[in-house]
């Protein structure tokens, strides 16, 4: 038997977010640097090769916020590729009411608390944040398990 070709799979990378949460409100970044520069969502990043996901998760909110989770719990995943583009990327989101510390600034972007309940209208909030807030607030089921397809034009397919 011969070894499948790998032409039809994808380059995969993995990215951690974490929703932190604490007495009804929850802490955003207004990205500084792409992707989506200048819109609001949750912190995170990219895995380094080797760590595990919960790693990374509690290393991204280290260096971009100060705080020092002490519990997190995973909230499910999100499946996004583009057409022309190579790389397909994967989202491991986490939920932390645990932590420690003292929030400080990084060149990731403006850090801001808001009212979780109202975070979903702020002006420049990332369409994906908006679908997922209703998983991570109990009101809809999880682990979050989606997958969008943006297509050339930019319309987006969520599956």
């Amino acid at each position: 038997m011969s070894a499948e070709p790998w032409d039809d799979y994808g380059y995969t990378a993995l990215i951690v977010f974490c929703f932190l949460m604490r007495d009804g409100e929850i802490l955003l970044i207004r990205r500084a640097n792409e992707p989506y520069r200048g819109e609001i969502t949750v912190p995170g990043g990219r895995k380094k090769r080797g760590e595990s996901l919960r790693a990374a998760c509690a290393r991204e909110m280290l260096e971009e916020t100060g705080y020092v989770l002490k519990d997190m719990e995973f909230a499910g995943v999100l499946h996004v590729w583009k057409d022309n583009d190579p790389m397909e990327y994967v989202s491991h989101y986490f939920v932390c009411c645990d932590f420690e510390g003292e929030l400080r600034a990084s060149d990731e972007g403006e850090l801001l608390w808001s009212d979780v309940e109202k975070s979903a209208t702020l002006p420049g909030i990332h369409p994906f944040y908006v679908a997922l807030l209703p998983h991570m607030l109990g009101k809809k089921k999880l682990p979050v398990d989606m997958s969008i397809h943006v297509h050339a034009d930019g319309r987006e397919e969520w599956l």
